[in-house]
């Protein structure tokens, strides 16, 4: 597998749209909007599909389908490694699980989602070995702890970056982490989490004992039930993201819309 650096996880599925030529993929409708924009401006035929209560796909796909899959809040890796059994042109999207075994003909993560210190960058595990010519990001920054409106300015700053290695602020700053301590202190919380709130989460997901998740997936029993979950967080000072786009209440993945709280496990 080549290891490629980056400046950020929507450039390297551009990087593995170009690399295979992909002009047919499989994408799930509960996903980050970016990864589909994407597709579409690289010319790629897309197919949404749904998924079930587990994350799982809820349809069988042509055996040689390039398929993009995520690893949703990082607590899906099982279901990563029977997707890969099965389809040989599996392509992972790791931004919800940094630790995660590379499965697959390519994988990539996000460095601003698991360490918050870091502002864009992200490592692309591709198994073919191609060459762009393509420059070095040059963003230089001074490490803060960013406020909600700083946060979502950079998050439009990611949005407009074009295709490029990661630059040499981040990657200092990357490699000067300690991984991990990191991973020890991530798991601890999550597992305090769970034992708060494991016995009325409606989700029900097993992890290996690798798994390092991104957040704690809170599926609420209602609508109303996430919103007081929610608030009770905010008054806490803890700030809650909705994942994804809103989808029609007729399919399932509304649900994960409107009452599923990630709880955020940052140390």
């Amino acid at each position: 597998m080549e290891l490629v650096y980056l400046n950020s996880a929507r450039n390297c599925f551009r990087y593995i749209m170009k690399a295979f030529k992909i002009k047919e993929i499989y994408i799930p409708y509960y996903l980050c909007s970016c990864l589909r924009h994407i597709a579409f401006a690289e010319g790629c035929k897309i197919n949404f599909y749904h998924i079930n209560l587990d994350f799982s796909p809820a349809s069988t796909f042509p055996k040689n389908a390039y398929i993009l899959y995520p690893n949703y809040f990082g607590v899906c890796s099982k279901i990563v490694e029977n997707l890969a059994k099965i389809y040989p042109n599996l392509i992972v999207d790791n931004a919800h699980s940094f630790y995660a075994e590379q499965i697959g003909i390519a994988s990539f993560n996000s460095l601003r989602k698991f360490f918050p210190h870091i502002r864009d960058g992200a490592l692309l595990c591709i198994n073919k070995k191609v060459s762009f010519d393509i420059d070095k990001d040059d963003y230089k920054y001074v490490p803060k702890t960013l406020n909600y409106d700083e946060i979502c300015q950079n998050e439009r700053r990611i949005d407009n970056l074009d295709m490029k290695f990661m630059s040499d602020t981040t990657y200092k700053l990357f490699k000067a982490l300690d991984l991990d301590l990191e991973k020890a202190k991530r798991k601890s919380v999550f597992q305090n989490l769970e034992q708060i709130y494991n016995d009325t989460n409606c989700l029900d997901f097993t992890l290996n004992d690798e798994d390092v998740p991104f957040c704690y997936p809170y599926l609420a029993k209602s609508e109303e039930d996430a919103d007081k979950l929610v608030e009770k967080l905010k008054n806490n000072e803890i700030t809650i993201y909705r994942y994804w786009d809103r989808i029609p209440d007729s399919y399932l993945e509304s649900q994960f819309y409107k009452s599923l709280v990630a709880i955020p496990i940052d140390c």
